[in-house]
C-alpha cells in the first residue's frame, strides 16, 4: 500500500510505481517510499506559499462560501475525476521529489518542496481543471485550513472518503490521509525524526503541531473541487 492510502470501498489507489514486471526491487520500493512520504510534507509548502488561492480554497468561510447541497450525488464520472487529480500531483510530486532525493537526501527534498511544490500544484490544477489542497488533524502550516464545506468532516476527524456535491455545482470530495511507516520521518515522534529534517522543518514550520502521529494514524485530508460544474 502507498503512502497516500486512500480507503473506498470501489477503490483503492496506489502511488506506487512498477516496473515492466510490476515490481521494483525492494532498494528502489524504500527509496520510493521516502519520497512519497515527503510528498505529504511538501503539500504543507503548497497551501501556505499561495498568495492568493482558488474560490473556495482558502478555508475561510465568509458570507457566498460554497456549501454542501444535501441530499445531492456525484456521478462515478465525476468521483474518478476529483481522484485522479490527487493520484497526478501526487504522480508528478514524487517524481520530483525522488531526483533531489538522490541528490541531497530528505532535507534537501523538502527545501525543493518549497521552491517549486506550489507550481507542481498549479500546473497539475490547471491540467485537470480542479482546485486542489490539503488539511491536517495537526497543522504544520497554520495557513492549511480546510475548506468551509469541509470543516465539519474535519473537525468529526472523517476517516473515509467524502464526495459532494457543492451550492456552486462543483463537485468536491475529502480523501483522508493514514500515516504510513515512511511519513513518520517528518511526522513521527520527535526521536524518531533524523536532526537535519527536523532542522529544515523548524526553519519553515516554527509553529508546526504536525509531529507525534504513529503509523496507522488519520494524519489529514487531501480536498478536491472541479473548477467547473
Amino acid at each position: 500500500m502507498s503512502i497516500y492510502q486512500v480507503t473506498n470501498s470501489n477503490r483503492v489507489t496506489s502511488d506506487q510505481p512498477a516496473t515492466r514486471t510490476g515490481q521494483l526491487p525492494a532498494d528502489k520500493q524504500r527509496f520510493s517510499k521516502l519520497c512519497l512520504g515527503l510528498a505529504l510534507t511538501c503539500w504543507t509548502v503548497i497551501v501556505g506559499c499561495q498568495s492568493r488561492a482558488p474560490a473556495g480554497a482558502s478555508g475561510k468561510a465568509s458570507g457566498d462560501a460554497p456549501m454542501i447541497v444535501r441530499d445531492a450525488t456525484l456521478s462515478e464520472d465525476e468521483k474518478t475525476r476529483l481522484l485522479s487529480a490527487k493520484d497526478a500531483l501526487v504522480t508528478k510530486l514524487t517524481g520530483r521529489l525522488m531526483d533531489a532525493m538522490a541528490a541531497s537526501g530528505p532535507a534537501g527534498a523538502i527545501e525543493v518542496c518549497q521552491l517549486e511544490a506550489k507550481q507542481i500544484a498549479l500546473d497539475v490544477g490547471q491540467a485537470q481543471n480542479v482546485s486542489i489542497g490539503r488539511t491536517g488533524v495537526r497543522l504544520r502550516n497554520t495557513n492549511n485550513l480546510a475548506p468551509a464545506w469541509a470543516e465539519q468532516f474535519v473537525a468529526d476527524k472523517v476517516d473515509s472518503p467524502v464526495f459532494v456535491r457543492l451550492s456552486n455545482q462543483r463537485a468536491a470530495a475529502l480523501l483522508p490521509i493514514k500515516l504510513q511507516a515512511q511519513c513518520l520521518m517528518c511526522h513521527g515522534p520527535s526521536e524518531a525524526i533524523a536532526p537535519d529534517v527536523k532542522t529544515k522543518l523548524a526553519s519553515l514550520y516554527p509553529n508546526d503541531q504536525a509531529t507525534g502521529f504513529a503509523e496507522g494514524e488519520l494524519r489529514g485530508w487531501f480536498w478536491v473541487e472541479s473548477v467547473t460544474p
